[in-house]
């Protein structure tokens, strides 16, 4: 009997032993870098596990939508990873999910967990594995790489509570301790905490949504920062866009947990149907000085004239760069975004509302620049990266959707550089790896436009390694089969032990 006592003992303790150890630690690092906290970066070698923090789940349709975690893994070994859920509630009983090598793994979080609109934490030993969520209905989609850090303050350059949108604010706390935040608005005159965004509490391993549009009203741009009080949170922002006043998708934003003085965006387009702003807000006390530069792909050394922006303390400005004759219609461009030295957040802002134009006549001697994917409708928004990196992971994609997918890479050196561009999808051994390897080579200052390459099975999600002789940014724009809707947004750079992505050269 006393035998069976020690074993029953034995068993509890080894069981909260266990789960202790798939808690994430409710304290980050002290002195985090700004390279390490702006955007997600995955462990490539050498970390004993890393944790990833999907928190939105909700976009204010009549449904809940459809909520999946894609996991992809680019190494030559099979990977396991632990998803926990997160309600209101608290935690539900954990998954464990296998990933297959040099492949990727979706977790639908509805029939796993048995339960809508739930937070994930996904956490695993496996070097190099990169986690990224989707929210879907019938018609829409969107995804974004989810956090790997928590922060002390989360910025959203550009929110829409217009007519027919919907603007929620997740706050997924799963740590042990309570948190604490305000919610400061930035409008076009004002900075202001409304007294429905003061203090509020998030009860430790529990989510909770606050709807921005019902307190900030018929506002077709604004900004927000989320400041904790005490502990910390992961926020992410949906908006939903019924067709109401023209826009219609779903668009997921993760909060920007830090400033800079330089921003860039590898891939954007205008023309006909397209709308496409940039967005930038001074967080400081003092007024700013920001270039936004644009460089058509090919066309580095001949970039139109620089936008000069002059912005006060606490406010935002904005580029309307469809309206600008000197962005040209055809064809991508790179954006960047530089300051007199003073830390500034922005974000890029596109949309959707009709066909291409005819393609632009061919040139003797020329190659015709690449025109947008063939979408009639959607919207996006990508916060750009303040770093760059020398080896990214793009996401597993949907190669078989039409149009198909575009992967952007800028280089912001001074000097040329030569990216290789492996796919990771299943049963390429490195025979196959090489072969169906890419390189290119990027300008300075540049930026080029890759297709994916459809799977050597069909249905098969097709994810990219990016290497590169120095640090670039890399940036997709992701299509759906079946939808006329797109997202757009950072690839996942890499970092080792003792080494993260390197800040942007100087304007």
């Amino acid at each position: 009997m006393r035998a069976v006592r020690l074993l029953l003992v034995a068993a509890v303790v080894a069981a909260v032993v266990a789960l202790v150890l798939w808690v994430p630690d409710p304290v980050e690092p002290s002195g985090e870098s700004l390279d390490r906290a702006v955007v997600p970066a995955a462990f490539d070698g050498g970390a004993v596990s890393g944790t990833w923090y999907c928190a939105a789940s909700s976009i204010g349709s009549p449904e809940p939508p459809r909520h999946r975690v894609i996991l992809t893994n680019p190494g030559p070994d099979p990977a396991t990873a632990r998803a926990t859920a997160y309600a209101a509630a608290g935690p539900l009983p954990p998954a464990t999910v296998d990933v297959p090598a040099s492949g990727s793994t979706t977790i639908d979080v509805q029939p796993t967990f048995g339960a809508p609109e739930l937070s994930v934490v996904v956490e695993s030993a496996a070097p190099g594995l990169v986690v990224e969520h989707r929210l879907n209905t019938d018609t829409d989609s969107d995804q974004v790489p989810c956090a790997t850090s928590t922060s002390d303050r989360w910025w959203f350059p550009a929110l829409n509570s217009s007519r027919g949108s919907t603007a929620l604010l997740t706050l997924f706390n799963p740590f042990p301790a309570d948190a604490g935040v305000d919610v400061e608005v930035v409008l076009d005159a004002s900075a202001r905490t409304p007294a429905e965004l003061s203090g509020i509490v998030v009860p430790a391993r529990s989510v909770k949504v606050v709807d921005l549009g019902a307190v900030v009203q018929r506002r077709d741009l604004f900004a927000v920062v989320v400041r904790s009080r005490s502990g910390r949170v992961v926020a992410e922002t949906t908006q939903r866009f019924d067709g109401t006043v023209g826009l219609r998708g779903v668009r997921m934003q993760l909060g920007v947990p830090g400033e800079a003085s330089r921003w860039a965006f590898a891939g954007g387009f205008t023309g006909s149907g397209v709308g496409e702003s940039i967005v930038v807000v001074n967080p400081t006390g003092d007024r700013v000085s920001a270039e936004v530069r644009v460089v058509p792909f090919g066309a580095a050394e001949t970039a139109p004239e620089p936008f000069v922006l002059d912005i006060p303390s606490l406010r935002y400005a904005v580029v309307d760069l469809s309206a600008e004759s000197r962005v040209p219609a055809v064809g991508f461009h790179a954006v960047s975004v530089v300051t007199d030295g003073a830390p500034v957040v922005a974000a890029l802002l596109s949309s959707i509302t009709g066909p291409p134009g005819p393609p632009a006549p061919a040139v003797p001697g020329e190659v015709p620049p690449p025109e947008r994917p063939a979408l009639g409708s959607g919207v996006g928004i990508t916060t750009g990266s303040p770093v760059a990196a020398t080896e990214w992971l793009v996401p597993a994609l949907d190669a078989d959707a039409d149009p198909a997918p575009v992967v952007f890479v800028h280089n912001p050196g001074a000097a040329a550089v030569t990216v290789n561009v492996v796919p990771v999808e299943p049963g390429l051994d490195a025979t196959a790896r090489s072969e169906s390897t890419t390189v290119v080579e990027v300008a300075p200052g540049d930026a080029v436009a890759l297709d994916v390459p459809r799977p050597a099975v069909p249905g098969t999600a097709v994810g990219l390694r990016i290497s590169a002789g120095s640090p670039i940014v890399v940036e997709r724009f992701v299509t759906y089969p079946g939808q006329d809707e797109f997202a757009i947004g950072l690839a996942v750079p890499y970092r080792t032990l003792g080494e993260s992505p390197v800040p942007l050269p100087p304007g």
